[in-house]
């Protein structure tokens, strides 16, 4: 089976959740006729953009070509936000936010994807982002819902 035919496969397996591990994965693979080893699952789960987080492996991507508009987009980026994380604080017109190690990136794909009102740029590192805000009125409001969203309220 080509690598092509593999990924779809592979991509449906996490959509449908609940797999936490690479060995799930193949496990799952070898049911469904292919057989690979955990190399390959880890090198087509950072090929597809799958990510890992407390509930399993979810499709990173999942925001792409967001348009600001809520729904199915807007639940998926308030998942990522409670999954990855840590902390948020507010520094002047700018937003931190705290990451575990290796997490910045992809979160920060995230909020340019599906933006804050307020929000004009996003800089990340390994596990810290900055959010650039139009005012320090808008970096208070987005900390407080980004803090909301963590203890569990929504926005």
């Amino acid at each position: 089976m080509d690598y092509k035919r593999r990924r779809v496969l592979l991509r449906e397996i996490v959509r449908q959740g609940g797999v936490s591990s690479q060995d799930e994965i193949a496990s799952a693979l070898a049911k469904a006729g292919v057989v690979v080893t955990q190399t390959t699952v880890s090198r087509d789960l950072a090929a597809i953009g799958a990510v890992r987080g407390r509930d399993g492996y979810r499709l990173g991507d999942s925001l792409a070509g967001h348009g600001g508009g809520g729904g199915a987009d807007q639940d998926r980026f308030e998942s990522l936000v409670i999954e990855h994380v840590v902390s948020v604080a507010k520094a002047q017109s700018l937003v931190v936010v705290k990451t575990a190690p290796g997490h910045a990136q992809m979160m920060a794909s995230a909020f340019d994807a599906c933006p804050p009102d307020g929000v004009v740029g996003t800089v990340a590192g390994d596990d810290t982002i900055f959010l650039a805000t139009v005012s320090t009125k808008a970096s208070e409001r987005i900390v407080s819902q980004l803090c909301a969203l963590l203890r569990g309220e929504g926005v």
